[in-house]
């Protein structure tokens, strides 16, 4: 099922990443057989630009990363973000007055970098974190002693805010509140976050202006996924692939079901597309 493809944008875990995130040799040799044909080769992530792992970042053909659900576009190359839709002032003005009413640990992504809540960072097993999540949290945020305080200060750079929320309740009836406010894109893609990001963001928005940017037709595009957050990007791109450990939704949406991410997916489905 050979097809003409030009760019090949990637989710991280889940997709790239299974549950030791370490990327497979197989993926490796799979991404660098395409770049070496002169496909462009995209990460598009959830997580801030520091938080992805410099093993994906150093792959020969990597170019971009989209990050931060959309916000931002980083160059891999130059280390420049070259495309940003970062939350307004009174966007944060009214989060932060939606804050007030819950006591929960928040994440604050600024150009590129993670903080978070102090008491979060230090025991993030309390807030239902499993173990390779807590280590996850101390090795890629930055704490900060009151993130309150810390998003006031930053109210006109910050790319998104997460509140981590296990209570799954609690967590419907925040997200439930934050969409009805209209001016937000609103996304989850761990169970325990609300992910949140100015109402003109999600990765779909960024990947079309990386594409438009390169010059690269839609229908030469294949982006692959497998969370809630990926399925604007899904839907978007020419071929658009779920993970079979995906969610539902974003595999009804897909045109290709892939293997799971453990078992090498996003390698198979390449190498039966670009006749690898």
């Amino acid at each position: 099922m050979r097809k003409k493809i030009s760019l090949i944008a990637m989710d991280v875990d889940g997709t790239l990443l299974g549950k030791n995130k370490i990327l497979s040799a197989r993926t490796k040799t799979v991404l660098a057989k395409a770049a070496a044909g002169g496909i462009h080769l995209v990460v598009a992530s959830g997580r801030a630009v520091q938080a992805i792992p410099s093993e994906l970042l150093n792959i020969n053909g990597v170019e971009y990363a989209i990050t931060s659900n959309g916000s931002s576009i980083f160059s891999v190359e130059e280390g420049e973000r070259i495309y940003r839709r970062d939350l307004t002032e009174n966007q944060i003005h009214k989060l932060m007055n939606f804050y007030r009413e819950y006591d929960c640990p928040m994440e604050v992504f600024i150009q590129g970098s993670p903080y978070t809540s102090k008491d979060y960072y230090n025991e993030p097993e309390k807030f239902g974190a499993s173990p390779s999540s807590a280590e996850y949290v101390r090795t890629t945020r930055h704490p900060v002693e009151d993130i309150r305080e810390f998003a006031a200060v930053h109210e006109n750079e910050i790319e998104g805010i997460n509140f981590i929320v296990y209570d799954k309740r609690l967590k419907a009836e925040m997200r439930s509140q934050l969409e009805s406010l209209g001016e937000f894109y609103v996304t989850s893609s761990v169970a325990r976050y609300i992910e949140i990001s100015h109402e003109g963001v999600c990765k779909r928005s960024a990947l079309e202006w990386l594409a438009e940017k390169l010059g690269i037709p839609q229908k030469e595009i294949i982006a692959f996924g497998d969370g809630e957050n990926d399925l604007e990007m899904i839907q978007y791109a020419g071929t658009g692939v779920a993970m079979d450990n995906g969610i539902d939704r974003l595999k009804k949406a897909a045109d290709i079901v892939a293997p799971a991410c453990e078992e090498d997916g996003v390698a198979r489905v390449l190498e039966n597309i670009l006749n690898l």
